[in-house]
């Protein structure tokens, strides 16, 4: 994966984001349309809408979006309600929700990839650099971003079943029933 590090802004300036800021998602696609089409788009692509179990962001269009990517990675989108018709897109790249590490996981955003859906439905998009407060007028060089899963997942299924028969077992024997 890789993700912008220098990018041109529209005031003339250059601004580098660092390996270690990458995380905290400074830019955001902005699209002149609706949430309903965008909305629409996304579920044409793959995607679904989360049911629960999302953060959401303040001014955040209802839930969240995810599609899996492999076994281990799935893509979430968010739609953000910015001012003058405008809808800020934001992804990231994190463990599936399959697995307990998702909740402590770190999650890695991503542009091109919602970029080459916005491109391959006809949309119009700018990039926000929310950290300067200006659009990016290009884009000079990238990161690369290399994710690494985790060496052993544990599904939730697992724990929700033997859990509770565990905690069922040692009551009985508590209780002197078995």
């Amino acid at each position: 994966m890789v993700y912008p590090k220098t990018v041109g802004l529209m005031k003339g300036l250059i601004d580098l984001i660092k390996k270690d800021e990458v995380w905290k998602e400074s830019l955001n696609l902005l699209v002149r349309k609706s949430a309903e089409d965008i909305v629409r788009i996304l579920i044409s692509d793959g995607f679904h809408r989360l049911k629960f179990c999302e953060r959401k962001k303040p001014m955040q269009i209802g839930g969240g979006f995810t599609k899996m990517l492999d076994r281990t990675w799935e893509m979430h989108v968010r739609l953000i309600e910015m001012k003058e018709g405008l809808v800020a897109i934001q992804g990231e790249v994190e463990i599936s929700r399959r697995y307990i590490q998702h909740v402590v996981s770190r999650r890695t955003p991503v542009i091109y990839e919602i970029v080459n859906i916005l491109k391959k439905n006809s949309i119009d998009y700018s990039i926000w650099n929310s950290k300067i407060n200006d659009y990016v007028s290009n884009i000079l060089d990238n990161h690369q971003i290399k994710l690494k899963g985790k060496p052993f997942l544990i599904p939730w299924m697992l724990p929700c079943i033997i859990g509770p028969s565990a905690g069922m077992l040692f009551l009985l024997r508590f209780l002197t029933l078995v």
